[in-house]
């Protein structure tokens, strides 16, 4: 009969636990690096939109969920923008309006502290979901602050490996950090290139009026502000003598309907 090598089994406990760790770390440094290249790709482009999508979907490959979104907050404190990850557009159409920002969506936006649960259906600020809606258990949300603002939150759901841990939750924060830090560049540049628009229109418009023979003012402003904010259509209107509103020309591809 022989007796246990103490010392032995000692050492081979150690060497056990030690590789555990190094698995540990280097799984942390490979999601370490995963949010660096996350980072990165948001600051690509400085286009607000494809930005706002960017970062949504960088957080569901973060975080290994199934679906994300990124709900930005309006002047109202409800959702005025809700860009979603994980389901098609045929599923989205057949759900039907987007989230407004009520249940534990509207939570977030009225505490802007970062929820974590292994179930939503234990929440009791969960209210469900409309029909055709995928079932979704975890969920993870953070708000993305731009300077002293709550500027939207991201929403994760279904973790692919189990519930979301206390890591999924320190990487999303740092995420939601850098976005908040790109966001804010992102409308600063859109500003600075309005600004830059109108000076030009102004300089255009200006140039016009002193040439008799140059463009037609009228038409170069309306051109001007289609052009810089994405209007459908402009109009003049102008009182008649007989005091009510006539439009007098109209720009745009609908114009015809307003003359």
């Amino acid at each position: 009969m022989g007796f246990p090598d103490l010392p032995r089994s000692a050492l081979e406990r150690s060497i056990a636990d030690l590789v555990e760790k190094a698995g540990d770390v280097l799984q942390s440094q490979g999601r370490l690096r995963n949010l660096l290249a996350a980072t990165r790709a948001i600051a690509e482009d400085l286009d607000l939109e494809d930005m706002l999508r960017r970062i949504a979907q960088a957080a569901v490959d973060l975080v290994g969920a199934r679906y994300g979104a990124l709900g930005v907050i309006g002047p109202d404190g409800r959702l005025e923008q809700f860009i979603h990850v994980g389901i098609d557009a045929d599923l989205a159409a057949r759900i039907g309006h987007l989230p407004r920002g009520l249940g534990l969506l509207g939570a977030l936006i009225d505490d802007p502290e970062p929820v974590r649960r292994e179930l939503l259906a234990d929440d009791t600020r969960s209210v469900g979901f409309p029909a055709h809606h995928p079932p979704m258990d975890s969920f993870l949300g953070v708000p993305i602050r731009v300077r002293d603002e709550v500027y939207g939150n991201l929403y994760l759901t279904d973790r692919a490996d189990g519930p979301f841990s206390s890591e999924d939750e320190e990487l999303l924060m740092s995420l939601a950090a850098a976005a908040g830090v790109a966001i804010d560049n992102a409308r600063l540049f859109g500003e600075s290139e309005r600004r830059q628009g109108w000076a030009l229109a102004q300089a255009e418009i200006a140039s016009a009026l002193l040439d008799e023979d140059g463009d037609d003012p009228l038409g170069l402003i309306a051109s001007s502000v289609i052009r810089l904010t994405d209007a459908s259509v402009v109009a003049v209107v102008a009182r008649t003598p007989a005091g009510a509103f006539a439009t007098e020309d109209a720009w745009g591809e609908d114009a015809a309907d307003y003359v």
